[in-house]
């Protein structure tokens, strides 16, 4: 796989100036890889001429937010010493960011090591106000998405986020839960399973597609609510 190396001179300004600081005005980035990884490796966010942070990318919950300046790309990749012995950035994938001050990055995984890519998207997500017993479906797919989450109807097309507080079907605040994605159509179910609807935890879930095979994935993230979050009414 051939990957482009940017050179920490005028190529390198060249990629600075779309990652130009808006303003100074501050942002919140959090990240998720997948597919999950046990030990994920952390990469490197390009946030400015010669300047880069580490992130992590874990895969079972969302990173902690990382606050910088406004971006208007999102880069990834890493610091290298190249042959001549000079610093060189190596992308492993970049995206144009959203306008939010707060937003996830979705990173999706090209092969085993960082080094083989990703895809990223990143995704405006406010989760303030995302509270506890609630739901928050991020539709990050090409498809259109349907099903049923304890006593209410999910119906979210690609790019769009909804939020629901279900009322759960079973004893312990559980909730059945089916979803199927519009293709040809037709949907087609591809998640059956039960999940937990309570006023101490929140769920933000993701679809998302794989960038080699296309096929439909879900991301649930559940979050034990903290004190001073907002709860669910």
């Amino acid at each position: 796989m051939i990957f482009k190396l940017y050179a920490l001179t005028s190529l390198f300004i060249a990629m600075a100036s779309g990652i130009a600081h808006a303003q100074e005005q501050k942002i919140s980035l959090r990240f998720l890889a997948f597919p999950q990884q046990n030990e994920p490796e952390p990469v490197e966010l390009l946030i400015g001429e010669n300047e880069t942070i580490a992130v992590d990318t874990p895969g079972h919950e969302l990173s902690k937010p990382y606050l910088v300046n406004a971006l208007s790309l999102i880069v990834v990749g890493k610091t290298v010493v190249n042959q001549e012995g000079k610093s060189v950035f190596q992308s492993y994938g970049q995206a144009k960011s959203t306008s939010a001050s707060e937003q996830i990055i979705l990173l999706l995984r090209k092969g085993e090591q960082p080094s083989d890519g990703f895809l990223v998207l990143p995704i405006a997500a406010n989760l303030n106000d995302f509270g506890g017993a609630s739901f928050l479906f991020i539709n990050a797919s090409k498809l259109r998405i349907g099903g049923v989450i304890g006593d209410k109807k999910l119906d979210i097309n690609p790019g769009e986020q909804k939020t629901i507080t279900p009322k759960p079907d079973f004893e312990g605040g559980i909730c059945q839960v089916t979803l199927a994605y519009l293709k040809e159509e037709k949907f087609k179910k591809f998640f059956d399973t039960r999940w937990p609807a309570n006023k101490n935890v929140r769920s933000l879930v993701i679809f998302y597609q794989n960038p080699e095979t296309g096929r439909i994935g879900i991301a649930p993230i559940m979050d034990i609510i903290q004190k001073g979050t907002k709860a669910a009414d």
